[in-house]
């Protein structure tokens, strides 16, 4: 059954229809701005030969805007920005307008040429079905015998944050391994609780590899907005670390 809506314009209700708008963008702060309201997904569409940056917002009252997080849907990331840069960034976007009145999209720096910039609201969801069942990005580092290593899940922007898929920890033995009375701690910054992981101090022979992964059904999110995540392995002697982590990014 299609939705009721009313046109604010002429104060009728009518059976609601997806809302599309095109305008230009081709100086700083040039803006397309769409009433949205009863729609709950956002598209945007952009052609032209141009440079420059561009972001996608969204407002209740008309005058302060938020960032609207949205994701490439003919892009070959498929985690979501706040920030996109034509033309690298041409193409489909799709995006969540559920709480807002109106969208708009944004000049935010600009370089030359001139986009035309299409807006689409729909009362259809968005089609997030992916998401937490994919890793489409992985991070990994190996350290030299002896020395720290540190994996850095770089920040993901504003008003997003990493989703953690899973986590490999292996522990190589270079030359024999002599047994502590302490576990070797494997730290992590900005995920919930300050994860930590422990590795036996046994003693092991040279080639020697300890593996840890952990599996994450439901992907672990991380603490902070807009932060870096980080998995320490502790210089420890005779040890090489290597550290993988899957993610992706979303609000």
């Amino acid at each position: 059954m299609a939705k009721l809506s009313r046109d604010l314009t002429a104060g009728t209700l009518h059976p609601r229809e997806d809302l599309f708008l095109t305008g230009t963008l081709a100086a700083v702060n040039a803006t397309v701005t769409l009433n949205t309201d009863g729609s709950s997904s956002l598209t945007l569409d952009m052609r032209g030969t141009s440079v420059q940056t561009i972001t996608v917002e969204g407002t209740v009252d008309g005058t302060n805007w938020t960032v609207i997080p949205m994701r490439g849907i003919n892009q070959d990331a498929i985690s979501y920005s706040v920030s996109i840069v034509y033309p690298a960034g041409g193409g489909i976007w799709s995006g969540s307008c559920a709480i807002f009145s109106q969208a708009r999209v944004r000049c935010t720096a600009f370089t030359s040429g001139s986009v035309d910039a299409t807006l689409s609201a729909s009362t259809a969801p968005r089609d997030d079905m992916l998401q937490g069942m994919v890793t489409p990005a992985i991070v990994t580092v190996t350290a030299a015998a002896g020395a720290i290593a540190t994996l850095t899940i770089p920040s993901p922007g504003a008003g997003l944050r990493n989703y953690i898929t899973y986590i490999s920890i292996n522990r190589f033995a270079s030359a024999l391994l002599v047994a502590a009375a302490a576990p070797v701690l494997v730290t992590t910054t900005n995920l919930p609780g300050t994860l930590v992981f422990s590795f036996p101090a046994d003693a092991a022979a040279q080639g020697t590899l300890f593996p840890l992964r952990e599996d994450f059904a439901y992907p672990l999110a991380s603490s902070a907005l807009a932060t870096a995540t980080t998995i320490v392995g502790p210089a420890t002697a005779n040890v090489i670390w290597r550290i993988t982590a899957g993610y992706y990014v979303a609000p």
